[in-house]
């Protein structure tokens, strides 16, 4: 599937949803079920459902690069925050009442014990750790003038310009 240039996103997770959310993906690749090997994705709760529907809106049926900071991360921290992991995003589902309505084998284990409170699952695939973090202050709302002040932290998802051509070292 093509992957949209106009615009990515910006979340914040969890650090330990993000590091459980490697293993929901890995028990799903190898699971004998072909249809998740397939449709390896992991799901992660937000309240910012506007985010997701104008995401949506936007990119046309095309996958969406996710830039995710780590918030609640174990450990020393940079003192300009950066965005540590990547994925794609490939769209959302509103909640019912607050749980996510799909199989729970997408959301990663370690929120088995956290209370339903999300409005939306935004779900994605290829979630990794990036080798070189990306610095949020090298990023720059949709449609904004400049980048995101040097202590700027997401509390919450946001829609970003396109930043991977200059950032991203995948390999």
């Amino acid at each position: 599937m093509e992957i949209t240039r106009t615009f990515a996103i910006l979340a914040p997770v969890p650090e330990v949803h993000l590091i459980s959310g490697l293993d929901a993906i890995a028990a799903q690749l190898n699971s004998d079920d072909t249809a998740s090997q397939s449709m390896a994705k992991v799901a992660f709760g937000s309240m910012a459902f506007e985010v997701f529907r104008k995401a949506d809106e936007l990119r046309k049926q095309k996958l969406v690069e996710v830039l995710i900071y780590a918030s609640e991360a174990q450990g020393d921290r940079p003192l300009n925050p950066e965005a540590s992991w990547r994925a794609r995003y490939i769209g959302h589902l509103p909640s019912r009442n607050g749980r996510y309505p799909g199989k729970s084998q997408f959301r990663p284990p370690s929120t088995a014990a956290d209370r339903p409170v999300s409005a939306v699952y935004w779900e994605v695939q290829e979630l990794e750790k990036l080798k070189t973090p990306v610095p949020i202050a090298t990023l720059q709302g949709l449609g904004q003038k400049a980048v995101y002040k040097s202590r700027f932290v997401p509390e919450d998802p946001v829609l970003i310009d396109y930043p991977f051509a200059a950032f991203v070292n995948r390999s």
